[in-house]
């Protein structure tokens, strides 16, 4: 009967024991003082992580406070008499006068309401708080606490009362928020060091550097920013991703607007189809002057190649999985000048895209095959295409071409766009070279491509593509014109337009490899 005795009180025991906190804390109930607090239905007090939170907005106007919400850098500001305090979504970290405070978790977003740790609430509000299992409720008190401050102000002396004050509150704002370093961060765009309160608002002053859109298509991640910046770019492991750090950059309102905030404090691209690519999250980071980090993440690892403009716009192409090129042998080559045309994209990757919805591998495309037509029949130049039709060689492939046929020269041909906020001003012709060997190239292909175009002179720039600096030989990718600017796009899809820039690449060819004079030929 003892057996049977203490298995019927281990019963009851386990019967009587709180279950999973998570259960219990779901949709509880919200108390100040005794009183029912209504909070949103979708805002209830829960346990997350182990952690009960509670509504802040909610419980802070019972009490008088003052609150701020900034979308674009995921914050929260609220203040009281002299208490000023911030927050951000997704962080362990508040901002409380000036001095890091850690939290039990990261405050979350549920619905309009901003969740944060109910040991938060009752440190920095000054409220007595209880978590009561049996009633599945969250009482807070500001009696109670008031109460136990004056006793124990009446218990010691006041000298010794303001010298634990001190001490308490220096304990309470020196707590150290966690640092995250790169090979750390999770899938949650965690950031690298603590927050301030200037951190990531969208900035007036004339100097701030502002993300003004990011895209991804056709596997390219393209970044464009109101100012040229160096961007910070590392692989991670275990879940596969790579990360784009834009030190001391904030977001734009009209950027982030068709992007909602995620529970991880998170946004992300939509419509991606890349079959190795999850997705393409973006948060503020926690720099002290603020930041971007975007994020690739992957289903399996991808290298990739990274290029800049120096107008604030980057580019990163996941490479293709390594297959080794088809060498094309040129024919009737003996004593001729191997010269190797590339139209940018094409196949599966369509480049960008022009104002009436056409698309820069048409273009490229269309002009290369007038080159290879004009000098089809040259005594002293052989062409060779790295692509004649709707296919995609890779960004490593390009180049491998190039110098499997030594060739003497490599021409990208390209159209180039900016992002929507632009409203299709920028307009113009450019020429890009990576290394010294290639800039008298670039001075003559360019010198060619602006009188063909008779758009803007741009100018000759340095930038990191993958095709001009892998190719072993002079390399140069021309930037013909744009095809986000209504007047440019329109020129650059006629035959008469294409056809002008195909001899101005011809002739700039003949003079800078000395094989002929005087202008090429049209083709009609």
């Amino acid at each position: 009967m003892k057996k049977y005795g203490w298995v019927i009180l281990a019963a009851i025991l386990i019967w009587l024991w709180p279950s999973s906190p998570h259960v219990n804390a779901a949709g509880a109930d919200l108390f100040l003082d005794g009183k029912r607090v209504e909070a949103p239905a979708d805002a209830k007090p829960e346990m997350v992580n182990g952690k009960i939170m509670v509504p802040l907005r909610v419980v802070g106007e019972q009490l008088g406070y003052q609150f701020k919400w900034e979308p674009q850098a995921y914050k929260i500001s609220i203040q009281k008499n002299s208490t000023d305090m911030s927050m951000y979504v997704g962080r362990t970290s508040a901002d409380v006068n000036g001095k890091t405070v850690s939290l039990d978790a990261p405050p979350v977003l549920r619905g309009n309401s901003t969740m944060v740790p109910l040991r938060f609430v009752g440190e920095q509000m000054g409220l007595k708080v209880d978590w009561n299992n049996k009633s599945k409720s969250v009482n807070l008190s500001q009696k109670a606490a008031t109460q136990q401050a004056n006793k124990q102000s009446q218990s010691q002396p006041s000298s010794q009362t303001s010298t634990q004050s001190t001490t308490s509150t220096n304990k309470t704002s020196s707590a150290t928020a966690t640092t995250i370093t790169p090979v750390e961060a999770d899938k949650h765009t965690e950031a690298t060091t603590s927050p301030s309160k200037q951190q990531n608002t969208e900035q007036t002053t004339a100097n701030a550097l502002l993300v003004q859109n990011i895209t991804f298509e056709g596997e390219t991640l393209k970044i464009s920013l109101n100012k040229d910046i160096a961007p910070k770019v590392s692989k991670m492991t275990e879940a596969d991703r790579i990360v784009v750090d834009l030190p001391e950059a904030s977001m734009t309102t009209d950027f982030l607007q068709p992007f909602p905030i995620r529970s991880d404090g998170t946004r992300a691209l939509t419509n991606n189809d890349s079959e190795d690519v999850q997705e393409i999250r973006f948060a503020p980071t926690d720099g002290p002057n603020g930041g971007v980090r975007i994020v690739i993440a992957l289903n399996q690892a991808r290298d990739y190649d990274l290029s800049t403009n120096g107008l604030g716009d980057i580019t990163l192409q996941l490479r293709e999985h390594s297959v080794n090129p088809v060498a094309v042998t040129p024919t009737n080559v003996e004593g001729r000048r191997i010269v190797v045309i590339d139209p940018g994209h094409g196949g599966k990757d369509p480049g960008a895209g022009s104002v009436t919805g056409r698309h820069e591998k048409e273009f490229t495309l269309a002009v290369a095959l007038k080159v290879e037509q004009l000098l089809q029949n040259d005594p002293d130049i052989q062409i060779v295409l790295t692509r004649n039709g709707d296919t995609y060689p890779t960004l490593d492939e390009r180049p491998q071409l190039a110098n499997s046929q030594q060739a003497s020269v490599f021409v990208s041909i390209h159209g180039n766009s900016m992002q929507a906020s632009d409203k299709g001003k920028t307009n113009g012709s450019e020429t890009y070279y990576a290394r010294q060997d290639s800039l008298a190239l670039a001075k003559t292909m360019h010198k060619y491509l602006v009188a063909a175009t008779g758009f803007k002179d741009n100018g000759i720039r340095v930038a990191n593509h993958a095709v001009t600096r892998k190719s072993q030989m002079p390399a140069v990718l021309l930037e013909c014109g744009y095809l986000s600017n209504l007047s440019n796009e329109a020129a650059m899809f006629t035959e008469e337009t294409q056809e002008k820039i195909a001899e101005g690449i011809v002739d700039g060819l003949k003079e800078y490899l000395g094989t002929g004079t005087g202008a090429t030929e049209s083709l009609n």
